[in-house]
């Protein structure tokens, strides 16, 4: 996939990194005719500037427009307004036992309701741990309903000595993945007797 419409949202979990490297590897894809809207949460923004120091005009940069979440009236909050997928990267199990409770009380949690009921791919980058039963029960409702839960656990194959910007990195290709986008920072898993 290379055109189309895909929604990133940022909520105000730890691990900024993970959207940030999406937000830049989708970048690249905006010349291909991909168009990307970006919706960040207060406490998203608190969280970037702290862990990578980035502002949201920096993020600005990286898409098509920037919404706030507490801006409820845009057409995002549509379903007459197609777009393809949504990720919330990161995503705090606040987040996510919302839109499992279909409380849309902000922009990211009413286009999350918009993609499940209109059946649009949907992306949770879950950012928490230990998880509680309850976060276990709304996740699993989620998938059930169509929801892909990805909880922020990458993988390290691939990557000898890696930073953590490295896995943040290879974490956005796997989303790209989900997203069926064709990228080259993602490792691929090869056994060493095929590989050798």
């Amino acid at each position: 996939m290379t055109a189309g419409h895909i929604i990133v949202a940022m909520t105000g979990a730890t691990g900024a990194g993970y959207g940030l490297e999406l937000l830049k590897a989708l970048s690249r894809r905006r010349k291909e005719g991909l168009e990307v809207s970006l919706i960040c949460s207060e406490g998203a923004l608190r969280i970037i500037e702290r862990e990578s120091g980035a502002s949201l005009e920096d993020l600005g940069t990286l898409v098509d427009r920037t919404v706030m979440a507490g801006t409820m009236d845009d057409r995002l909050a549509s379903g007459s307004n197609p777009f393809d997928s949504m990720v919330i990267v990161p995503c705090t199990i606040s987040t996510a036992a919302k839109v499992r409770a279909s409380i849309a009380d902000n922009l990211i949690t009413r286009a999350a309701a918009v993609a499940l009921k209109e059946r649009r791919k949907l992306v949770l980058v879950v950012r928490e741990t230990p998880l509680s039963t309850p976060a276990l029960q709304a996740l699993t409702d989620l998938s059930t309903w169509g929801a892909i839960v990805m909880p922020a656990s990458p993988p390290f194959y691939g990557l000898d000595d890696p930073s953590a910007r490295d896995i943040q990195r290879v974490f956005a290709g796997r989303v790209l993945d989900l997203l069926g986008i064709d990228n080259d920072i993602t490792p691929r898993y090869c056994p060493e007797e095929e590989c050798a």
